[in-house]
């Protein structure tokens, strides 16, 4: 009797540590406030959505004068949205939050001449470990672009 317990508890405390979606609130502080109106996801050329991410999680982080970015989730991973101004071109590009801490999210996107690269960041991320040739800038908080794209913008439009 007291090795069938024993097997019980183990199997609790296995059971319980694999449960549960990883919070991505403390590493990206956006995701813990209210949705607005500006936080929903762009739509691409003919009115497509955004599927990879839950409607409900994004967040509007800002833009470069090329791009516009939001952040959200699906399921157990993090996503960089981007939107390149003017053409209706959405991309998306997600990882879970190993990766995430490690190197952050990555999304490049480009159509009529037009392309873009950004770059989400945990809090405390430093930019010079990131895997990058060229100079970066901070866009806001948790959103790096190459320094070519222009100038920050923190509205859309």
């Amino acid at each position: 009797m007291a090795g069938c317990s024993r097997l019980v508890a183990v199997t609790a405390v296995l059971v319980v540590g694999g449960c549960g979606a990883p919070s991505f609130d403390g590493m990206v502080p956006a995701l813990s406030q209210p949705q607005t109106e500006q936080d929903r996801l762009p739509t691409g050329e003919g009115g497509a959505s955004v599927e990879a991410v839950d409607a409900g999680s994004s967040r509007y982080l800002g833009g470069t004068q090329v791009a516009e970015y939001w952040v959200g989730l699906d399921g157990e991973e993090i996503c960089l949205v981007q939107a390149l101004r003017g053409t209706g071109t959405v991309g998306s590009s997600c990882a879970d939050a190993e990766t995430f801490e490690q190197s952050g999210v990555w999304v490049s996107t480009s159509s009529l001449g037009v392309s873009a690269t950004g770059l989400l960041v945990p809090e405390g991320f430093d930019l010079a470990d990131a895997p990058v040739q060229e100079e970066w800038v901070v866009v806001s908080e948790n959103l790096a672009a190459p320094a070519d794209e222009g100038r920050p913008q923190t509205s859309s439009g």
